[in-house]
């Protein structure tokens, strides 16, 4: 792919498009879902399946608002069965012939069963760049800069998003042995972003750096922004973050159909709605919201591919309980923009007390000894008797164990009024769970 870079000054990686007003956006979304459906409804067995038995075809429809009314959904536990069912690697949405594929990810897998995603990296999608190209714009990286990537389990050529901006990638493994090396190639490079770094990654500095005696403001210092994935950042990260003079840019998923990330506001996370139609649904009743409200609170994030030209994901149900933010950004950009709250599968009701993850991890973390913030909640069924939790801890003799199990549970009295149960264990045995930066976070046993 050819990539055409505005001049270095601009604010906006494409100006056009992510400052379009909302009524022409609305225009080039219908026009996107129409190609879309007539690829996936052709092409990918699952989606045909899904709307012959909804009775509907692509050219039934009028317009969005028909697509809403009358498209049927999916999630991922219809990939899965569609892929056990018909030995199809990629659960019945694939629509190109494999021997044209170029690579293969594959989600984390830390809510289940990893799911496998066909690729044509450079050919796979219509109109022009979009993801990670405005994000690292908007981040700050230049043509000439360098860009330290601290890759994980998210697969696929991200060193080439850095390259096509003109830019020079340098690459890490993201684990904590490489943080002394980052560190010193961060100061003798002068970097201007760094992708990706989350909570574990910021505390194990804060450690290799005492260890070292180093100092991570002035070695980090040429960064002009930070992206951090996989967990939300607690206070404690956070904390050092502000530290460190490092800005800190969340990105996240999209139902799995694309990526999203913060502007320089930090008012949510930028969907581009040119490359997605994304739609809340009430995660009580999982029936569609208003589909032209500007705001909508705690509700499910429902992705729809617009560009994928290789296995288009229509209606996916992602399981995501965000807000969802359709108003103008502080920055100027017209799309609109996510928080995420949690999972929806991850939620635990007790005593009528809804509880998600993510309330948890500031209180557990402040404490000293479960400072890295690996907890996971038991969750055996949605709605309990008591509250259940596995924190991870370091730096503890035996002796004062039943101590620091009282202390976690008031720190979790404190945040979500409800008295836990409590079973400490060893953070490197939490570790082993899952790469450092997204261990299972809730668990049934």
């Amino acid at each position: 792919m050819t990539v055409t870079l505005p001049p270095g000054e601009a604010r906006y990686f494409d100006a056009e498009r992510e400052t379009m007003p909302r009524d022409r956006l609305a225009e080039l979304q219908w026009e996107l879902l129409t190609e879309t459906l007539a690829f996936a409804y052709e092409r990918a067995p699952l989606v045909r399946s899904l709307w012959e038995a909804a009775g509907c075809r692509p050219e039934d429809l009028g317009g969005i608002a028909d697509f809403v009314a009358r498209a049927p959904t999916f999630d991922k536990d219809a990939l899965r069965a569609w892929r056990a069912g018909h030995g199809d690697p990629f659960g019945g949405v694939c629509g190109v012939p494999v021997g044209e594929l170029n690579a293969v990810t594959s989600t984390s897998g830390t809510t289940g069963e990893p799911t496998l995603v066909p690729e044509r990296w450079g050919q796979g999608t219509v109109g022009p760049p979009a993801v990670m190209y405005r994000d690292l714009w908007e981040v700050g990286v230049r043509p000439g800069d360098h860009v330290s990537l601290f890759l994980f389990t998210f697969r696929g050529p991200v060193f080439a998003f850095v390259q096509q901006l003109g830019a020079v990638p340098v690459c890490f493994d993201h684990d904590a042995t490489e943080i002394e090396r980052l560190l010193r190639c961060s100061a003798e490079l002068a970097p201007t972003a760094l992708y990706n770094f989350g909570g574990p990654m910021l505390r194990a500095t804060a450690e290799v750096a005492a260890a070292r005696g180093l100092d991570p403001a002035s070695m980090l210092g040429s960064y002009r922004g930070v992206v951090a994935a996989g967990e939300p950042l607690g206070p404690r990260a956070r904390r050092l973050a502000d530290a460190w003079g490092l800005e800190i840019f969340e990105h996240s998923g999209v139902g799995d159909v694309t990526g999203c990330f913060e502007c320089r506001e930090h008012a949510g996370m930028h969907v581009w709605e040119d490359t997605v139609l994304v739609e809340g649904f009430d995660p009580d009743t999982g029936r569609p919201c208003d589909p032209a409200a500007d705001h909508l609170e705690r509700v499910e994030l429902v992705a729809t591919a617009l560009v994928n030209r290789v296995a288009p994901l229509v209606r996916f149900r992602s399981g995501d309980l965000v807000d969802l933010d359709r108003r103008p950004c502080a920055c100027g950009r017209t799309h609109a923009r996510i928080r995420t709250l949690g999972r929806l599968g991850d939620e635990v009701v007790v005593d009528g007390r809804s509880v998600l993850p993510g309330e948890l991890w500031g209180a557990i973390e402040a404490i000293e000894a479960c400072r890295l913030g690996c907890f996971q909640v038991i969750r055996p069924r949605r709605e309990l008797d008591v509250l259940r939790l596995r924190v991870g801890y370091r730096d503890t003799p035996p002796g004062r164990l039943e101590a620091l199990r009282d202390e976690v549970a008031a720190a979790v009295v404190a945040v979500v009024g409800l008295v836990p149960e409590v079973e400490l264990v060893p953070d490197t045995q939490l570790l082993r769970l899952g790469p450092p930066h997204k261990i299972p976070r809730v668990v049934p046993a």
